[in-house]
């Protein structure tokens, strides 16, 4: 048989058919119009996610504000806290009882002066919604600015609380003292926040019973060494996976407590063999200071 022939395959397209236009993909963004609305009097898909993203933008533009806000007022009741705590070492150990007296009236003022700025977050935080429930979602979304400010303030006002009553401030009280007049909570005290507080306590409790051995007060150091011992006794029962922050200052902690402890434990040899010589305790007490700071500063050179 002989071999059938090859179809001719056309070179060109007909004359009669135009060649087909791909549109461009703003064209087809204009052309579309959004769901739900005819395309005579829709808005087009375009202008739709420019408005949606212009509505991200300013969003997240506010969050950014409100972040920086509550930072500065953070860093501020930081820096106001550690104030009450200098003003209180500086006066806490003087001699005179009406010295004492008006250090600590001086220093319930000034944290008056912190308070102040918890109810600036609070205001702060009222922006975010009118309820309550808007508010409270906004705290927890904040919290992490808050926080550094709320451990600080809770060191200063523990400070104070144990130089007028010698004892440790309650949480409960701590709740208190930060609410508004009504009794509503200016920022909300978690245990955690709490826990972190105290345990920074036993360090400007370290310097506290170092600044009274100096002045010849031999009482304060071995009250306060007993104390320090039974917050760190209570905080080390915390497990590390609940509260990992915990795990670092008690490391602090137990520092202050051996330092207190080697002071304390000079101090009553001295007392055994100078105890009717109080210059010469003095001395034996500035001695001992001076030689747990160099075993510190040695310690940390290391």
């Amino acid at each position: 048989m002989p071999p059938r022939p090859r179809p001719e395959v056309p070179t060109s397209s007909p004359k009669h058919k135009d060649p087909v236009v791909q549109p461009k993909m703003a064209d087809v963004d204009v052309m579309m119009p959004s769901q739900g609305e005819s395309s005579s009097g829709g808005i087009s898909r375009k202008h739709h996610l420019m408005s949606t993203f212009e509505a991200y933008r300013s969003e997240l533009d506010t969050d950014n504000e409100r972040r920086e806000r509550l930072i500065i007022l953070s860093r501020s009741i930081t820096q106001l806290s550690k104030k009450l705590i200098f003003h209180l070492h500086r006066n806490a150990t003087s001699p005179s009882p009406q010295q004492k007296e008006k250090c600590l009236r001086e220093g319930r003022a000034k944290e008056r002066e912190i308070w102040i700025n918890f109810g600036k977050i609070k205001d702060e935080l009222k922006t975010i919604g009118e309820g309550r429930e808007e508010a409270l979602q906004g705290y927890w979304r904040w919290n992490r600015q808050v926080s550094p400010g709320l451990e600080e303030y809770i060191e200063a006002l523990s400070f104070l609380y144990y130089l007028e009553n010698k004892s440790l401030v309650p949480l409960d009280v701590v709740q208190k003292t930060l609410s508004s007049e009504n009794g509503e909570p200016l920022v909300i005290v978690t245990p955690e926040d709490y826990i972190l507080g105290m345990s920074d306590l036993t360090g400007e409790l370290m310097r506290y019973a170092t600044n009274a051995l100096s002045t010849g007060d031999h009482n304060t150091p071995l009250e306060v060494c007993e104390f320090v011992r039974t917050v760190k006794a209570h905080f080390d029962g915390i497990p590390p996976h609940m509260l990992y922050k915990l795990s670092k200052k008690q490391e602090e902690t137990t520092r202050s407590l051996e330092k207190i402890e080697k002071v304390c434990y000079a101090l009553r040899l001295r007392l055994i063999e100078f105890a009717d010589k109080p210059e010469v305790l003095a001395m034996m007490a500035k001695r001992a200071l001076e030689d747990a700071a160099e075993r510190e500063e040695k310690g940390r050179e290391e």
